[in-house]
C-alpha cells in the first residue's frame, strides 16, 4: 500500500507518522488487503486541525473521510473511524451481494464530487471549471448509487439504472436528503 502524507501549516512528525501507518494500516488492511494507495493531507482550519483521508481501496473503489480535531492525532482518528465504517459498510454489502446480481459491477466506477465555487468578475459570478475529468460510470440500483454516493462522501454520482439502463442521477439535496433524477425523453 503506497502511503502519501502532506501537511498544510501542520508538522508531520516521525510520532505522528507512525501512529498513522499503525492505525491506518489496521484499519484499512481489515477490510481491504490489497489497498492500492491512501492519501492524508493535515491543513488548519481556524484553532482546528482537519484530516482528510483518501483510501484507493481497489479499482475503481475510492473512499473519503475527513474529521476535525483540536490536535493532528485527534483529528486523524476521527477521520480513520469514518473510513473504517465505510470500507466495512462496503465489504459488507459486497459480501451480501456476491452472485446475487450481474448488475452489481463494482469494477469501474469514479465519483467526482467538488465545493461550490464562484468568482466575482465585474459584478457578475461566474462559475470556474474545476476538473474535467472522464469516469466509468457503474450499472447498478437506486439504492447500491447512494451507497456509492455515501460512500465516497460525494455530493451527486451519475448512474446507469440497472432496471431501464438509462443514465440516471442521484444527489445530496441542501435538506440533507437524497434525489434521484430519472429523466424521460420528451415527445413531440
Amino acid at each position: 500500500m503506497e502511503l502519501n502524507i502532506t501537511g498544510n501549516q501542520v508538522n508531520i512528525g516521525a510520532k505522528l507518522n507512525k501512529h498513522i501507518e499503525e492505525n491506518l494500516r489496521s484499519s484499512v488492511k481489515k477490510y481491504f488487503a490489497d489497498t492500492i494507495s491512501v492519501s492524508i493531507s493535515f491543513s488548519k482550519e481556524g484553532e482546528q486541525v482537519k484530516t482528510e483521508i483518501v483510501v484507493h481501496a481497489k479499482k475503481g473503489l475510492i473512499v473519503n473521510g475527513t474529521g476535525l480535531g483540536g490536535d493532528p492525532y485527534s483529528a486523524f482518528d476521527d477521520a480513520n473511524d469514518h473510513i473504517a465504517i465505510r470500507l466495512r459498510k462496503h465489504k459488507n454489502i459486497i459480501s451480501n451481494h456476491k452472485g446475487k446480481s450481474s448488475a452489481y459491477d463494482l469494477a469501474n466506477y469514479s465519483v467526482i464530487s467538488s465545493e461550490e465555487v464562484k468568482e466575482e468578475t465585474e459584478g457578475e459570478f461566474t462559475p470556474i471549471t474545476i476538473a474535467e475529468l472522464s469516469a466509468d460510470i457503474p450499472l447498478c440500483s437506486v439504492s447500491e448509487a447512494v451507497m456509492f454516493m455515501d460512500l465516497a462522501d460525494a455530493n451527486a454520482l451519475l448512474f446507469r439504472n440497472s432496471s431501464h439502463g438509462e443514465h440516471n442521477m442521484v444527489y445530496r439535496r441542501k435538506d440533507g436528503n437524497i434525489g434521484w433524477v430519472d429523466p424521460k425523453e420528451v415527445k413531440k
